[in-house]
């Protein structure tokens, strides 16, 4: 389909993982229960390293090596320092994707998130897609897959609703 794999350090700067995606110093994706951040204090006083909170900040560095069009895909771990329970860990994996051309719409995201359920969990999954607030992007849309364990006819993995939350996308 045209994407390139691209990968980044894991280990960020405050410039790649936030200043460069527009997420100001009041975001609270910034707060400290949030990121886990390195000890080390840059000139101005302020923590300038620390474990990535997303794989974001490889879109810019990709964008900066390739320009557009490019079509690319960024598999990789982020760390979020949270409580950990049945539904949330510490360490996560995360796979992006973007795509930069001219005419590109939310249909290409559809389409393309599709064709990867089908792959990834098998012919008969389906997709739906729904507008959602996230507020670290705007707009935001929630994708789920039908259930891979009870194949959408509801269980106690996806809450008995047949869904399950895997796709958060602008």
């Amino acid at each position: 389909m045209g994407f390139v794999v691209v990968d980044g350090p894991q280990l960020e700067s405050d410039y790649y993982n936030f200043e460069a995606l527009n997420i100001p110093k009041t975001h609270p994706a910034r707060d400290m229960q949030d990121t886990f951040y390195i000890d080390k204090k840059n000139s101005d006083g302020e923590y300038d390293l620390l474990l990535r909170t997303h794989t974001s900040g490889v879109q810019v560095r990709a964008m900066q090596k390739y320009g557009a069009p490019l079509r690319a895909v960024v598999p990789g771990r982020a760390f979020r320092s949270e409580a950990t329970d049945a539904r949330h860990e510490h360490t996560l994996y995360q796979f992006e994707g973007f795509m930069i051309d001219k005419g590109i719409n939310f249909s290409h995201l559809k389409g393309f998130l599709e064709l990867v359920g089908k792959k990834l969990f098998g012919p008969q999954t389906q997709l739906r897609m729904r507008p959602k607030f996230y507020p670290f992007v705007e707009p935001g849309s929630n994708g789920e897959y039908t259930c891979t364990l009870c194949g959408g006819r509801g269980c106690k993995v996806c809450k008995n609703s047949g869904w399950l939350e895997i796709v958060g996308c602008v």
